[in-house]
């Protein structure tokens, strides 16, 4: 049996993207009133976007990776196998969720508690955020499937 390195990728991918979902509904990655820390849902599996996000959104904007969470399984599956497709997947689902809504709940959730050093953004401007992701999200996509990388 060798080793399949997409298979250890893929298994970090669906922790991440089970962290971001933790994320994006709840506006929280802990646990209880205790803010305990759940091994599916432990902040740490979000350290995999600082090498997912520009990957993935490079490989949208040059065109060899659909946006599109099922397109991007085929597309991978097809080239080298079912785990590439499994985390063409889930890689293409955490950055959509993070494109269009995920950065503005994240921004929300942990400036709040950090602003010490500076005024918290005022509640009356927290609206914009979801908007302002929706839009930069929206714009990618539309680079991407434009093939306009420039």
């Amino acid at each position: 049996m060798s080793f399949n390195h997409y298979a250890v990728l893929s298994a970090v991918s669906a922790l991440t993207l089970l962290t971001t979902l933790k994320l994006t509904l709840t506006g929280r990655v802990t646990i209880g009133p205790q803010k305990k820390n759940f091994i599916l849902f432990h902040p740490i599996w979000l350290g995999a976007l600082v090498v997912m996000v520009p990957f993935v959104i490079g490989r949208y904007l040059q065109g060899t990776m659909s946006p599109w969470p099922v397109t991007a399984f085929a597309q991978m599956q097809d080239k080298v196998g079912l785990w590439a497709g499994v985390l063409a997947a889930t890689a293409t689902t955490t950055v959509d969720l993070w494109l269009f809504w995920t950065t503005a709940t994240a921004l929300l959730t942990f400036t709040q508690p950090m602003a010490t050093a500076y005024e918290p953004i005022p509640k009356s401007m927290h609206k914009y955020f979801h908007l302002v992701n929706l839009i930069a999200g929206a714009f990618v996509i539309y680079k991407a499937l434009n093939g306009h990388a420039s």
